[in-house]
């Protein structure tokens, strides 16, 4: 074993647990497992140390400028890494340079905030049965909850977006949380074990930037659950994409910040009245002022991220450019502040304060510093006087010497003295030897040449001494002043920190007015007598959809129910989402989309969208919608608003059916609270005795058989389902719209009393009939089996879909090479297609 890799081994014996990046010259190295592991993640060569010899170890590397992306890349995938750097100059190192872990990461600990989402929060968070705190170690934001039952923990885990959890030894409580989990020695509370956690990894400068925790409460505000955020399409489609969700529809901040808390806004809308009509009264102050709005606005969009910036200020790799853009956020921050109408809402001391901290790092440094606080030539000339003298040594040493010997020249009365500079002498003064005679007294002898004599002096060798040590000397003193600043700007994290908070406030105050003139949403009013939304409209379908979106009238009264009927595709659902949409937009303070909007301050909001598996959990899709259905009808209270869509369709028609109506009678007796309840279940239109309950469909229009959806919610129930026209749109072959055309006439004729499900291959011999099918005459019973091949070429087809899963679940990444890799999904793709 060489002295480098006992060194190495000797500090990766202290984190086996993480991924070492070993710092060689300008390379981070990865040896071993963590290169085996890393390699293939990072999509770098694995390569071996020395190919020359017997030494077969495992390497990869990364220049050490670009590690940033790399080490998040690791900590996004849940891995922890230890940074190994050189802590000693290689060019006076004696023997292998010395090497130690400077810095110590994980998922909730990142090493570069520039490469996290600049719109979303970054979470490390603690938890107990009863509280839950959480650190944003990018942005300092500190808060927790504390009071909480289980399912309230639960909710917050599943709804924040946590990068890391931190719990005590050997907690049992880990089953709670899906993502990484770090354990530490036992803290007194929630907030101090994750302080704990926090300066064992990053140390007390970790600490700095935090802000005090706040305590937030959970009862203040609208309970929505991350199921409610995904099927609604809240932050991300269904697809996972951010664009085509309401947070895409509605962000028009004008800066990272600003977009982080509007996210905190629509995950915990409000319940209290008069704080949403706080809320109210500001946009709508800025909606009287567009000129105003307009000016603050652009001032914002020049405006960077101060609390991320400080956050990186705190950390040991910052640099000069991120306190001059500290500094440019505030100057730009305070002009926009001062352009509101309530000023900066800060004290005249503070605001002095930041001001002077600006000004300051305006002044200390050069308009564009190297990325490197060891090379200097990033502090100007005039800050310091010591400094200035290592500038001008270390820049314009051939001028000194130029002037000293014009001196010397003068005094002596030799023109042809010279002072020059070699590697082996220094500094000298070269006299040849018809003048040497005239060398003054105080002149010493250095070196004799055939034709000439060199020479030194007290004050040569002062100024050969200060020349060679400038350069060094000057790198000290601009690292001394850059400390210095950085340190300044940490004592005032708070201030910063101040100024950032009512710089968000504005930007989404200003975000929501621009939102509502440029969209034409309404201010809401909030009612007890019901719910009437007049041109009522979809935030973001309109937004997306090509022609016109048509808008439509609701009204419910107090814990009425609209039960909604008509076809796929008409618009049912859309009309769902709107409501829900437009209660959240109402309950964060936003104006929302409508000409008239009068709605109750809703305390939970529940919704049973769409349908889908959760297979590693062993659920079905039908026990996934009856799961979500049980903690909507245990969880709502008559001050909900309930969302139901096509409930009871993954099992057999009448047990479907039974299922819809005794949900929907429980809603309607017990629970009481507002609903909204899409079905196709036609038979659920005639329930008796319930006069909260209202028949509405989407209108369609039917012409020669082909229909148009009018997209227009119509007082009644629907009249027929429409679902073999939706077929034959969807593109399904005409001898199978055809046949199930004739089907559906025989059975409606027959009007059948079987309690069993019917099948469309469920014939009896005297229901046999012929039908024309171009050139050949087929019978039913010969049809049903054209279906059964149908129906066995499908499952085929469904069988090498599951194949394909199975194979991609079981793929080995880390074991393949990128072009193996890219022949199997090329071989996946094929067969896809």
């Amino acid at each position: 074993m060489t002295p480098l890799m006992r060194q190495y081994w000797d500090i990766k014996a202290l984190h086996q647990d993480k991924i070492v990046l070993f710092r060689m010259g300008d390379f981070f190295e990865l040896f071993y497992d963590d290169a085996t592991t890393a390699a293939p993640l990072l999509g770098i060569t694995l390569t071996q140390r020395n190919k020359k010899s017997s030494d077969e170890t495992p390497m990869c590397g990364v220049p050490h400028h670009s590690i940033a992306g790399h080490i998040n890349k690791l900590l996004k995938l849940g891995y922890k890494v230890a940074i190994c750097d050189q802590v000693e100059d290689p060019k006076t190192a004696k023997g292998i340079v010395k090497r130690a872990v400077t810095r110590v990461l994980t998922p909730g600990m990142v090493y570069d905030s520039d490469t996290l989402e600049q719109t979303q929060s970054h979470y490390l968070c603690s938890f107990d049965e009863q509280s839950l705190a959480c650190v944003d170690t990018t942005t300092g934001e500190s808060f927790y909850f504390e009071n909480l039952k289980t399912k309230d923990v639960k909710r917050l885990l599943s709804l924040l977006p946590i990068a890391e959890v931190v719990l005590p030894n050997n907690s049992e409580l880990k089953t709670f949380f899906m993502g990484l989990v770090s354990f530490c020695d036992e803290g007194s509370d929630v907030t101090s074990r994750i302080k704990a956690y926090m300066q064992t990894l990053g140390g007390e400068q970790a600490l700095r930037v935090l802000k005090p925790f706040e305590k937030r409460e959970l009862q203040q505000k609208l309970d929505l659950s991350a199921t409610v955020l995904r099927h609604l399409e809240i932050f991300a489609t269904y697809k996972g994409e951010g664009e085509g969700s309401l947070f895409y529809a509605i962000n028009r901040t004008q800066t990272s910040a600003g977009a982080r808390l509007l996210r905190q806004w629509l995950s915990f809308p409000l319940i209290n009245a008069s704080e949403i009509n706080s809320r109210q009264e500001r946009i709508e102050q800025w909606m009287k002022d567009a000129g105003k709005l307009k000016n603050v606005r652009s001032i914002l969009q020049q405006m960077g991220d101060i609390e991320r910036r400080l956050g990186k200020i705190a950390l040991s790799q910052c640099h000069a450019r991120d306190l001059q853009a500290l500094s440019q956020s505030v100057k730009t921050g305070l002009s926009a502040l001062r352009n509101s109408f309530a000023g900066s809402g800060l004290e005249s001391a503070l605001e002095k304060e930041l001001e002077d901290q600006a000004q300051v790092i305006e002044k200390t440094f050069v308009e564009e510093p190297p990325l490197s606080t060891k090379q200097g030539h990033m502090i100007r000339q005039g800050v310091d006087a010591s400094l200035d003298e290592m500038i001008e040594l270390s820049t314009n040493s051939q001028g000194l010497l130029q002037k000293m010997e014009a001196e010397e020249k003068e005094k002596t009365g030799i023109s042809s003295l010279k002072i020059r500079y070699n590697n082996v002498f220094g500094f000298y003064i070269e006299i040849t030897n018809t003048h040497k005679d005239k060398a003054p007294a105080h002149y010493m002898r250095k070196q004799t040449l055939t034709n000439a004599e060199r020479y030194t002096t007290d004050e040569l060798a002062v100024l050969e001494k200060k020349v060679l040590s400038a350069q060094t000397r000057r790198n000290e003193l601009e690292s001394e002043i850059f400390e210095s600043v950085r340190q300044n700007v940490l004592k005032q994290a708070s201030a910063f920190l101040r100024l950032a908070q009512n710089c968000s406030e504005l930007d989404i105050f200003t975000a929501l007015a621009w939102l509502a003139i440029e969209r034409k949403y309404t201010r809401p009013e909030f009612v007890q007598n019901g719910l009437h939304l007049k041109a009522s409209r979809h935030p973001v379908v309109e937004q997306t959809v090509k022609k016109t979106f048509i808008p439509n009238d609701i009204e419910l009264d107090p814990q009425g129910c609209l039960l909604l009927t008509g076809p796929n595709m008409a618009g049912k659902s859309t009309i769902m989402r709107q409501v829900a949409l437009t209660a959240i937009l109402a309950q964060i303070g936003s104006f929302v989309p409508a000409t008239i909007a009068k709605l109750p301050l809703f305390d939970h909001l529940f919704t049973r969208i769409g349908a889908s598996d959760q297979l590693s959990e062993g659920l079905s899709t039908f026990m996934v919608e009856m799961t979500e259905t049980a903690e909507m009808l245990k969880e709502s209270t008559a001050r909900s608003l309930v969302i139901l869509d096509e409930i009871g369709r993954g099992t057999s028609t009448f047990d479907g059916m039974s299922l819809a109506q005794s949900i929907l009678e429980y809603i309607l007796k017990d629970l009481k609270a507002m609903t909204l309840f899409a079905t196709h279940y036609h038979e659920l239109t005639k329930l008796e005795g319930f006069s909260q309950l209202k028949n509405a469909h989407m209108s369609v229009s039917e012409k020669n058989g082909e229909i148009r959806f009018l997209h227009t919610l119509t007082e009644g129930p629907a009249l027929k389902s429409y679902g073999i026209q939706v077929a034959k749109l969807a593109g399904l072959p005409a001898k199978v719209t055809e046949r199930a055309a004739k089907l559906l006439q025989q059975k409606e004729n027959q009007k059948r009393t079987s309690t069993q499900q019917l099948s469309l291959l469920d014939l009896e011999v005297e229901e046999a009939e012929s039908y024309s099918g171009g050139d050949d005459v087929l019978t039913v019973a010969q049809h049903s089996q054209d279906i059964q091949n149908q129906i066995q070429i499908l499952q085929e087809k469904m069988d090498q879909l599951n194949a394909i899963r199975e194979e991609i679940k079981s793929f080995s990444v880390s074991s393949k090479t990128p072009l193996e890799a890219m022949m199997k999904i090329a071989q996946w793709q094929e067969t896809l297609n």
